[in-house]
């Protein structure tokens, strides 16, 4: 079974160093799509051996940095992908959950919601408030819908076509997979958060168009 880690990553320099180091624990097999970093993100990245890198001349969005990673996977037949965002609030360590849990599902989310730790309660709320919003759509039971940690088994990528370039890619995602009957897992991951302020309303709010849009249009 082969598996690759996709790290989308955009200014991230202050983690994106201890994510891959962390995640080479786990698994070797590594692609981090830097998206357009202004910062120092991507010279950190050329200095560390062993990994690939896809570099976006200009921010394209978290969305367009996953795609260009599900091509190289499904390119090099890798079997599935994990998702890992480069900011160090997933732990690489939860990775052999996902592996464990391979045969149980097509996509396996990272679910947070039962060990939330410090997460923003501005996030809590998101999160519950969408995922019951997406759990109807999709008619299947999915308690941390916005999570970006994620196992993808290669059959979903060959069938399902993507349109969106922003973080919204990742709800389409779903919502495309269950319409077509594939089923939908999870396994407990640790919430990490460091350094957000309650203030940031935006992830309350933005849910909640697309998803309304996509169901309209029966995509």
């Amino acid at each position: 079974m082969r598996i690759l880690t996709i790290v989308p990553c955009y200014n991230a320099e202050r983690y994106i160093g201890e994510v891959i180091k962390s995640t080479k624990k786990f698994n070797k097999n590594i692609l981090v799509v830097d998206d357009g970093s202004t910062d120092n993100s991507y010279n950190i990245l050329k200095k560390i051996k062993g990994i690939n890198i896809i570099q976006h001349s200009r921010n394209k969005g978290k969305g367009a940095a996953l795609k260009a990673g599900f091509g190289y996977a499904l390119k090099n037949n890798f079997d599935a992908v994990i998702t890992i965002d480069a900011d160090g609030q997933h732990k690489p360590e939860d990775i052999p959950n996902f592996l464990m849990n391979f045969n149980d599902a097509d996509i396996i989310l990272g679910n947070r919601m039962n060990n939330i730790g410090n997460m923003p309660l501005v996030r809590i709320l998101a999160n519950i408030i969408s995922s019951y919003i997406i759990s109807s759509i999709c008619k299947q039971q999915i308690n941390d819908s916005q999570s970006g940690y994620r196992l993808i088994k290669n059959k979903i990528l060959k069938d399902i076509d993507l349109d969106r370039d922003d973080y919204h890619m990742e709800t389409e995602l779903l919502l495309k997979a269950a319409k077509r009957g594939y089923k939908i897992g999870e396994v407990p991951i640790k919430a990490v958060y460091g350094g957000e302020g309650m203030s940031h309303i935006k992830p309350l709010l933005v849910p909640f168009k697309f998803i309304s849009t996509i169901a309209r249009r029966g995509k």
